[in-house]
């Protein structure tokens, strides 16, 4: 029995860890032709980090480190089925360091969205769009 869940808990993991990977080279939606600031090889480095992946796993939400001038990070969503990303339009805040963003599902439209928080108030509701 214990062999067994062993097992299923390492295929699980290895399931996670692999759907999180990001493509190598992924283009900018925003600038057509252009490399994405935030590429495969550059999850936990100086450049950015992953912060989740979607619950259909099409989709991973990165951010930046926060600089010295400012706390708080910018956000990022990487499309993984076209292997684009695009920049989520927020500005910051107010550079408390406070900043914290996720993925939910909307029980409306089950639409997935990066909602992007301070403590229990909500900042943003991004709308991602499929096939960008």
């Amino acid at each position: 029995m214990f062999k067994m869940i062993t097992a299923v808990s390492v295929v699980v993991l290895s399931f996670t860890a692999s759907a999180a990977q990001l493509p190598e080279q992924l283009m900018d939606k925003d600038n057509p032709g252009e490399s994405y600031w935030c590429q495969g090889n550059d999850i936990n480095s100086s450049i950015c980090s992953l912060s989740g992946v979607s619950d259909d796993h099409k989709f991973a939400l990165i951010q930046d480190w926060p600089g010295t001038a400012c706390a708080d990070n910018n956000f990022g969503v990487i499309d993984l089925v076209h292997e684009t990303g695009i920049n989520v339009p927020y500005d910051g805040g107010d550079c408390q360091g406070d900043v914290k963003a996720g993925f939910m599902r909307d029980k409306k439209d089950n639409g997935l969205y990066v909602k992007i928080v301070r403590g229990s108030k909500t900042l943003l509701m991004y709308k991602v769009k499929t096939g960008y």
